[in-house]
């Protein structure tokens, strides 16, 4: 569910797909156990990761018992694949909850691939669950069209499976085969109406610029969540992203509360408040909250915020020692095989104004993914930065295709086209935005 130029979609819906069943990077985090757990046939189990104390901890230790439990067992021939199945479950969860992606979708993969060596010995059942897990995780790293093969597999093994068609709507959405991604959406709800499948049929509208059938379908989503789950959270605050985006501020700071109160100090909801603040021009309880929220969560995307705060009030050091930071996290995201070409490229034009270098990366990822929207909304941005507005124009007209209502997007169409009523839209739709142009279009409509 993207709502700006940072958080991933892929990884927050593809994460939506799974539950734990019975129960980036701020440094070397520690580890519960030095020694990997070793199976008979010299695999190895990647080892938990210890979370910060105020993260879930009691979650964490039913958690960590039943990690211990299935690695005992990853040891017995007979119960190996489905004990690897399970783990990679885990690690996927604990991706999610911590924001140790490199680490733990590493973990993930490497253990489901091992799982899936010898598909003889596997069950149908098992072989679809790991592919199934495979391709979510394919998604978390960007990796859109290796999901969507991986997805498919999985569906011919099993086509009653609501949750693979989750895989299938979330890779066509970011291929851009929205059309496809529709049909998926159709028949995943028609199998299981619930939390992942509401929230994607919010998505979807959100695309096609139905932001009231949006906002209903969230309401659903939301209310279908279990109490106190980390993906019922996740909903609430991607409900509030949606209303911050559309200048609804007091009633997305209250849903941002609802996610911090249904789970014990949740970073996203934590950092939904931070961004609220910020608008509000509380910059000093904005700043607060971005260091609780990062305390618990290495993710990215608070890092920017943060740094985008520190630039709104002319910080210009406190911003600057944040950027290498956020290269290094970038790095260790690559390093460990995640797509990160269009949030680095966001990146370069907002904060190292490398115009150059950021056209480069979105060009790359243009022949991956040509019909995407925020793909071609990133080529508008880069062309127009460089100076050539035949492209930017193009792109932009790719972007805004399914009349999605995405103030950026009005706003680089405007800009391209020396178009004042497009900006005014933009800003009706959103007045904070703070894209790089955001001062260069206020001059057109002053």
């Amino acid at each position: 569910m993207k709502t700006n130029k940072y958080p991933f979609y892929a990884i927050s819906m593809a994460l939506l797909l799974l539950t734990i069943t019975g129960i980036s990077s701020c440094g070397s985090p520690e580890v519960e156990d030095e020694t990997p757990v070793v199976v008979k046939q010299g695999f190895q189990v990647p080892p938990l990761l210890e979370r910060e104390k105020d993260l879930s901890y009691d979650e964490f230790l039913k958690i960590k018992e039943k990690f211990n439990k299935l690695s005992f067992e990853a040891e017995n021939e007979k119960t190996k694949i489905e004990s690897l199945i399970k783990l990679s479950e885990i690690y996927i969860y604990e991706a999610r909850v911590t924001g140790e992606h490199p680490y733990y979708y590493n973990a993930a993969l490497q253990t489901l691939n091992e799982s899936l060596k010898d598909t003889l010995k596997m069950t149908a059942d098992q072989h679809f669950t790991a592919l199934f897990y495979k391709s979510t995780v394919q998604l978390s790293q960007h990796q859109f069209n290796a999901a969507l093969v991986t997805g498919k597999q999985a569906l011919a093994l099993n086509d009653k499976n609501s949750g693979i068609y989750g895989v299938l709507v979330d890779a066509n959405v970011e291929i851009g085969n929205y059309e496809e991604a529709v049909k998926n959406c159709d028949k995943m709800i028609s199998i299981r109406p619930d939390l992942r499948s509401y929230s994607r049929i919010s998505y979807l509208r959100e695309i096609y610029g139905d932001m009231k059938g949006s906002v209903k379908s969230m309401e659903q989503a939301i209310e279908a969540g279990a109490p106190y789950s980390e993906y019922k959270c996740w909903t609430i605050v991607t409900m509030g992203k949606m209303l911050e985006n559309h200048n609804q501020l007091d009633s997305a700071m209250a849903y941002y509360q609802f996610s911090a109160k249904e789970r014990a100090n949740y970073p996203f909801g934590i950092a939904g408040m931070a961004s609220i603040e910020g608008k509000r021009g509380n910059y000093k309880k904005a700043d607060s909250l971005y260091v609780i929220a990062l305390k618990a969560v290495p993710e990215i995307s608070f890092i920017m915020d943060q740094a985008k705060l520190y630039q709104k009030q002319g910080k210009k050091a406190e911003m600057k020692r944040l950027i290498p930071r956020i290269e290094s996290m970038f790095k260790e995201d690559i390093e460990s095989g995640h797509n990160v070409n269009m949030e680095y490229a966001f990146f370069l034009l907002d904060f190292k104004k490398d115009y150059k270098r950021a056209l480069s990366l979105g060009l790359k990822e243009y022949q991956l993914r040509p019909n995407n929207i925020d793909v071609n909304r990133l080529l508008a941005f880069a062309y127009y930065a460089n100076g050539d507005l035949k492209n930017a124009e193009k792109h932009v007209g790719i972007a805004m295709k399914t009349k999605k209502q995405d103030a950026d997007l009005y706003c680089i169409d405007g800009l391209i086209n020396h178009n004042p009523k497009q900006i005014k839209k933009a800003f009706a739709i959103d007045p904070y935005q703070d894209h790089l142009f955001v001062d260069r279009a206020k001059e057109m409509i002053s």
